[in-house]
């Protein structure tokens, strides 16, 4: 019997083991080796990797063809092509490219989690075990994503301009950075509660119902912008996949409840800014309220994948009972590895690294055809 999960098991293990580490001693220097090793390791499993996941087999064809001298309408993100086209020009093959990546993946991370996380270790452990997604399929997205949040710091230093340059940047990653613009109306306060409170259970008649509504108002924003707006609303509208009554809505349901719970503590001592908070909320809302379109979770939701990481890494600190931090942590790390070993125990992300072997992307591309097959 195939154990495909083995490798991604052991790789949380190994986090595990830092974040204990991390928290014996809470020293400059004991964490910044830990942020350091955290580091290395995402960049070392997941930098080498070979075939891993789905979404390398398109992004594989189109670093071979992409080149400076040629631009189409393919290439409207012009940031995240000219890096292909400049890596293909100068020679190097996809797997550099993407380890390339990768390296600029985990700094941004870096960057991000060591002023914003109290345990980075864990931080990691989240990333991979509920957002392997983005990780090993959507290049173009995260990183689009990790640069669009560096404008945080700007935003709560008060330096508007420099933050509405990095989601500019971010933009030319991919299109949906733009909605990083909200950063700037919800940066001052926090959702109120009542209307927290009232929005969740208007989210959960909706999920309950899986009633579609929304397919119209992304009809009609996307032929009022025109462009990419247009054609990702085309792709969103068609999608007739639901996300669909599943466990992962039920331990954010859960998450969300443990945030409304401490609310006033969180609030009142400022344990989190307004920004995460509130798009912690806009998260979870989205998984409720767009729960029959698994495309505008993917497209969208995980856009604010960080503020829920960061609620995840630190939430025994944001949670006033002692008694019940205690448990939650223990729950929520054990969620942690059964989420990975669930997720990854298919044969499409069956590890491989270029360090030690070179993938065969014939062999690859038959698994990955027949792993669809059987999935229809």
């Amino acid at each position: 019997m195939d154990f495909y999960s083995l490798p991604y098991v052991i790789l949380l293990l190994v986090y595990l083991l830092l974040y204990f580490f991390e928290n014996t001693s809470h020293t400059i220097f004991r964490r910044k080796l830990v942020r350091i090793f955290c580091a290395f390791l995402f960049v070392f499993f997941f930098g080498f990797r070979g075939y891993v996941g789905s979404d390398w087999y398109n992004y594989q064809e189109y670093y071979s063809e992409a080149t400076l001298s040629s631009w189409t309408i393919y290439d409207f993100e012009i940031g995240f092509s000219f890096f292909v086209k400049l890596f293909n020009d100068l020679g190097f093959s996809y797997e550099f490219f993407v380890f390339f990546i990768t390296l600029v993946q985990a700094f941004l991370f870096d960057k991000f989690i060591k002023s914003q996380c109290n345990n980075v270790a864990l931080a990691y452990i989240c990333l991979i075990s509920l957002f392997p997604l983005l990780i090993i399929d959507l290049l173009r997205n995260f990183t689009s994503i990790l640069i669009a949040i560096q404008s945080l710091y700007y935003i709560n230093k008060g330096k508007k301009i420099s933050a509405l340059l990095i989601i500019l940047i971010a933009v030319t990653f991919h299109t949906t950075a733009v909605f990083f613009l909200f950063f700037f109306l919800w940066s001052k306060n926090y959702f109120k509660k009542t209307t927290l409170y009232v929005l969740l259970f208007i989210g959960l008649g909706i999920y309950l119902s899986q009633f579609r509504f929304i397919d119209s108002i992304i009809t009609f924003v996307g032929s009022l912008f025109g462009g990419r707006l247009e054609y990702l609303a085309g792709g969103i509208t068609e999608s007739d996949q639901a996300y669909g009554i599943k466990f992962g809505i039920l331990e954010k349901l859960f998450v969300l409840v443990i945030v409304l719970i401490n609310y006033d503590y969180i609030v009142k001592n400022k344990l989190i800014s307004p920004i995460s908070f509130n798009f912690f909320f806009c998260y979870c809302f989205i998984q409720l309220y767009f729960s029959t379109s698994d495309s505008i979770i993917n497209r969208f939701g995980l856009l604010f994948f960080w503020a829920y990481l960061l609620f995840l890494a630190d939430l025994k600190i944001l949670i006033q009972n002692l008694v019940m931090r205690r448990y939650i942590s223990v729950f929520i790390i054990a969620l942690f590895f059964i989420k990975a070993y669930v997720t990854f125990d298919k044969v499409i992300y069956r590890y491989s690294n270029n360090i030690f072997e070179q993938d065969d992307f014939y062999i690859r591309s038959v698994s990955r055809d027949e792993f669809y097959i059987k999935t229809e």
